[in-house]
């Protein structure tokens, strides 16, 4: 599958709406900024709160959020915290923006919702990132 630029949306007419948590030295012309941490359920709603007042509805949303910090060492080697970590980080922005955006998609009786992964969905690297893998994999269940 490709996923188009971001100026291949905007020359199709296409308001794009970016967002990380910090914002980037170099915006793209033509889109708009949102600064927010979706790994939390504030700054997930905050974005889909703000896309969905500032453009009254979606028709595209493509995620994709995702990164690893967890040890190195196998499953064995993480604690709950460290799988938390990488679930909030990698599948619960997914949950949270979906859950947000899709009834407005619903009402409007189109849109669509496109989840980027990892290959590590399926072919994990058991030594540095499992939870991050399980939590890709999760995303594809999703």
């Amino acid at each position: 599958m490709l996923v188009p630029r971001s100026g291949d949306l905007r020359d199709a007419g296409a308001q794009v709406v970016a967002t990380a948590r910090s914002v980037p030295t170099q915006l793209a012309e033509g889109v708009r900024f949102l600064a927010a941490d979706l790994s939390t359920a504030d700054g997930a709603g905050a974005v889909a709160q703000s896309v969905l007042q500032q453009l009254g509805g979606i028709d595209i949303l493509v995620n994709v959020l995702g990164g690893s910090s967890a040890p190195g060492g196998g499953f064995a080697a993480l604690d709950d915290a460290e799988w938390s970590k990488e679930f909030s980080q990698n599948l619960m922005p997914a949950v949270r923006l979906d859950r947000a955006l899709l009834p407005s998609m619903i009402a409007q009786r189109s849109g669509v919702i496109i989840h980027v992964t990892s290959i590590q969905r399926v072919l994990p690297l058991p030594e540095s990132t499992i939870a991050y893998a399980a939590a890709k994999a999760a995303v594809v269940d999703l």
